[in-house]
């Protein structure tokens, strides 16, 4: 198992500088969108600020365990894939994770609405609400105990149950864009977890997890990013609701 070779007690820490490939994985993932954010159809800078506070509370709910975690042992970074910058043990690119990876899933949400795609799921989306409170749940009773099976289980149960009841828009909508990401997000991934490289940019205690990997991504993973893009996707459509049409810019 890597370790990362900070001390884990520091606000900030400078290590060697090695081969930052995961801040490239990051750039990669969020530059079309960001790109893509200025055309002519969808405009989407002009929501930027709904998305980014439905990130920034997304980043709330997970960072905090994202760092607990890291501290326990339950998931770490390789150095030698790092710029080499820490803040509260986590690497400057897992910060910029919380940034780009929502973004960019946020930009589908919002342009797959904009250019009024057809919501096909919208008639199964109430059956899509519990097979992921299923599958969560199956989740849990196969790996309670264990942290990140545990934990991001129960989020997810819980943050379904939540959507259920508030019942935003576009859920349908919301779901096709979960699908439609799972390929970048296998890429991605996979890209993070070893799949192309001698050692993976981000290691996984298997003794706090189920142990079942698809390649190398840990199957809690789909759960994760579910659970992440869940959080932005009711927090976006609450502020929405909430704000004046003018001042969503």
């Amino acid at each position: 198992m890597l370790r990362n070779a900070c001390c884990p007690f520091q606000i900030f820490q400078k290590c060697q500088i090695m081969d930052p490939l995961y801040l490239w994985i990051n750039l990669a993932t969020v530059f079309f969108p960001f790109i893509l954010s200025f055309n002519r159809i969808g405009h989407f800078y002009q929501r930027w600020k709904p998305v980014s506070l439905s990130i920034l509370i997304m980043s709330v709910c997970i960072i905090s365990w994202d760092i607990w975690f890291a501290l326990k042992g339950v998931w770490g970074f390789n150095p030698a894939y790092l710029l080499g910058y820490h803040f509260f043990h986590l690497p400057l690119e897992e910060w910029l994770f919380f940034v780009c990876i929502p973004y960019a899933f946020m930009f589908l949400y919002d342009q797959l609405i904009i250019i009024n795609v057809p919501n096909y799921f919208i008639k199964i989306q109430h059956v899509l609400d519990y097979l992921c409170i299923g599958i969560a749940l199956l989740f849990l009773l196969a790996g309670f105990g264990k942290l990140y099976t545990t934990i991001v289980a129960t989020l997810v149960i819980i943050c379904t149950v939540l959507i259920i009841r508030i019942n935003p828009p576009n859920r349908g909508i919301f779901y096709m864009s979960y699908f439609l990401v799972l390929l970048p997000f296998i890429l991605t991934n996979g890209a993070l977890t070893g799949s192309f490289t001698p050692e993976p940019i981000v290691w996984y205690n298997n003794a706090e997890n189920l142990g079942i990997r698809l390649l190398t991504i840990p199957i809690e993973d789909f759960l994760y990013y579910l659970l992440m893009f869940e959080i932005c996707y009711l927090a976006y459509e609450q502020i929405k609701k909430a704000t004046p049409m003018g001042n969503l810019t």
